[in-house]
């Protein structure tokens, strides 16, 4: 699972998941680790499986979309001071998180373990706060490398 600095985001100016999408799948065909049209099935999948997970003080989304829109697989990373409100996961759009955290996820058919893993370690531990807190891509970067591979 490949994590580049250059796809950690610290405080982008962002006012709703539409804006947060474009920037990042915007880096994301740049570095040509997605086909041109993940965008949109981005954006639709999130309408109809709403990904905010209110993990406690610092609460995340972790959007992805099909497979086949993903070139390469990883992760980016946006860290959002002032939150932005995602539907909650479970509910049809009715309960709002304010997420501080989306991990964008590139998933590959069958990898939906890494998914499983991330949330295990993320949400027993104070990564979040750190992720939350760190000063520098590069920083956030070396966290989350660290706190995957382990």
């Amino acid at each position: 699972m490949h994590i580049d600095k250059d796809l950690i985001f610290l405080n982008p100016k962002v006012k709703n998941i539409d804006m947060l999408f474009e920037l990042m799948c915007a880096e994301l065909e740049k570095k040509s680790w997605v086909e041109t049209d993940f965008f949109n099935s981005l954006i639709e999948r999130e309408r109809k499986f709403p990904t905010g997970l209110d993990t406690g003080k610092i609460k995340i989304a972790m959007p992805h979309t099909d497979p086949d829109k993903v070139t390469i697989e990883g992760m980016a990373v946006a860290v959002i001071k002032k939150p932005i409100y995602f539907a909650a996961m479970g509910y049809s759009g009715k309960r709002l998180v304010p997420v501080n955290i989306v991990f964008l996820l590139l998933l590959k058919e069958g990898k939906v373990e890494f998914y499983h893993k991330l949330l295990n370690k993320i949400k027993n531990s104070d990564i979040l706060l750190k992720i939350y807190e760190s000063r520098s891509r590069q920083a956030a970067c070396r966290l989350l490398t660290r706190s995957l591979n382990t």
